[in-house]
């Protein structure tokens, strides 16, 4: 591989590690911020506040599922190259 083409794969690498960063750090803010809506919504309608809060506790996070498939398609890998 030239020199060229290195420093072309290091600067996407890069440019993807970055974006990825500001889509993780997005969609963190973004969950929180339905997270808070949904469990005033409760509320609103009527649940108690201690209710609301343990059903918002269960609000689907992406981002940790993202990261679960990633693990576990990581060590299916190790095993196979073993």
């Amino acid at each position: 591989m030239g020199a060229k083409a290195l420093f072309v794969d290091v600067l996407y690498g890069s440019k993807i590690a970055f974006q990825s960063l500001g889509l993780v750090t997005q969609t963190t803010l973004k969950r929180r911020k339905a997270k808070s809506t949904f469990k005033k919504t409760l509320i609103q309608q009527g649940v108690p506040p201690e209710a609301a809060n343990e059903i918002a506790k269960e609000f689907p996070n992406p981002i940790s599922t993202i990261f679960s498939i990633m693990k576990s398609n990581a060590f299916n890998q190790q095993e196979d190259a073993q």
